[in-house]
């Protein structure tokens, strides 16, 4: 039980501090005359299926409850498609430490006296699993997008429940969609 609640804590607050969002739009675009929708994933071979299929519904779900309506995608005013990529990351960097102290010179201070003083570089490598989700929603007429919402996490490997994954999922894509329609100004 404990394994369970850390592996839980982790995945939430590895979701939350990392999680940024990033969106683009055709002003020119009237978003608010576009309420039929459908959404469309091609699965490529080696996809997760599993993952897609929770997304899908994640989309679905969001633009439901904000009175979107589901039609074919033959009758859709907007098509929406996602992809998705998981990328190994690393970021080295480099501090500098003082080791020793430099000799004493009388009335001046500190000094570098007898060379005792010395500068060394310590590297470290930070290392993590990067994953992004961009949704794209083009307007089918014209096969153009109108708009684009980029996420990116740092997701954590390990053992999560279905649950746990599609709860996951349902927050990153509402930070998203929470986006969409963009607010148009004045």
């Amino acid at each position: 039980m404990k394994q369970l609640i850390i592996t839980v804590l982790a995945m939430v607050f590895s979701g939350c501090s990392t999680l940024s969002v990033d969106t683009d739009y055709d002003t020119a675009y009237d978003f608010t005359k576009s309420k039929k929708y459908a959404v469309v994933y091609n699965a490529k071979e080696g996809d997760n299926t599993l993952v897609n299929d929770r997304i899908t519904a994640a989309i679905k779900t969001n633009l439901d409850k904000r009175g979107y309506m589901e039609v074919k995608k033959e009758s859709a005013e907007l098509v929406f498609v996602f992809h998705v990529q998981v990328m190994q990351m690393s970021d080295i960097r480099t501090d500098y430490e003082t080791i020793g102290f430099g000799g004493f010179d009388y009335g001046h201070g500190w000094g570098y006296r007898g060379g005792g003083a010395m500068v060394v570089p310590h590297s470290t490598t930070y290392r993590w699993t990067e994953g992004q989700l961009v949704i794209d929603a083009y307007n089918p007429k014209t096969e153009k997008i109108v708009w684009r919402g980029l996420v990116k996490d740092e997701i954590s490997e390990g053992s999560h429940t279905p649950q746990e994954k599609t709860e996951y999922i349902n927050k990153v894509v509402t930070k998203l969609l929470g986006k969409f329609p963009p607010k148009v100004r004045d």
